[in-house]
């Protein structure tokens, strides 16, 4: 189980958005440490939309301490020297990988945390966490909305353990195909007059490279295979 917690949080308005990316990612446990809003206010109903459920499962707890959690996972802007080790972090990619391997133990319970608007977790609260992560920015500007910052662990999360992937059900051309299309790409180039050899060789030069590091489906591949063979 992934819980999400909000430390302190000051506006309804991004418990409500929180809510609403957590609906985003399907994540289901909200949890408010001490929260210094209405956590029900109207602005918080209008940023979730939809996600009125997390709302409606979400709790109240008045410390970290109270966190039922194998794992706590801390997030911040602020990052320590290399001799800093409470403040040394991840990615959120390489967290995604981390809580994919700590859920292969059975009912472990992790709580990712997220710091208060402004001033993120204290030194105390990092030194509570097990793992802290962190969302590489431009360093003039590091910080990010909460909300955001949110989000882009959440798709980390959500990528790493979705059961169905988005492509998953695109069919690729495979290298056989794509030679076979190189291949009438060369027929239909010896049939064509160029002013040089060297502009001969340029054009398959480029199919060659837009061939191979192109993301061509099947569909796509066999279509042009298609209409290369009517004009060979």
């Amino acid at each position: 189980m992934i819980q999400i917690v909000l430390v302190e949080p000051k506006t309804g308005g991004n418990i409500g958005a929180i809510a609403r990316a957590m609906a985003n990612f399907n994540m289901q446990n909200l949890v408010l440490v001490n929260p210094k809003c209405d956590p029900f206010s109207e602005d918080c109903l209008k940023r979730a939309k939809h996600a009125v459920g997390v709302l409606d499962r979400m709790k109240v707890v008045n410390s970290l301490d109270e966190l039922d959690a194998d794992y706590l996972i801390g997030t911040t802007s602020a990052l320590g020297a290399d001799y800093n080790i409470p403040r040394s972090p991840i990615r959120p990619d390489l967290l995604a990988q981390t809580i994919t391997k700590l859920r292969e133990e059975e009912d472990v319970k992790i709580a990712i945390v997220l710091g208060r608007e402004g001033d993120g977790l204290t030194n105390h609260e990092v030194l509570l966490c097990d793992f802290i992560v962190t969302i590489p920015t431009f360093p003039e500007y590091p910080v990010l909305n909460i909300s955001h910052a949110a989000t882009i662990i959440f798709y980390e999360l959500f990528k790493q353990t979705a059961d169905e992937k988005i492509d998953e059900h695109i069919q690729f051309a495979t290298d056989s195909e794509k030679k076979v299309l190189l291949e009438l790409v060369d027929k239909l180039l010896k049939s064509t007059e160029f002013s040089t050899e060297e502009k001969r060789e340029t054009q398959r030069k480029v199919w060659k490279r837009l061939v191979g590091k192109s993301f061509m489906t099947k569909r796509e591949a066999m279509a042009l295979i298609g209409f290369m063979k009517k004009l060979v």
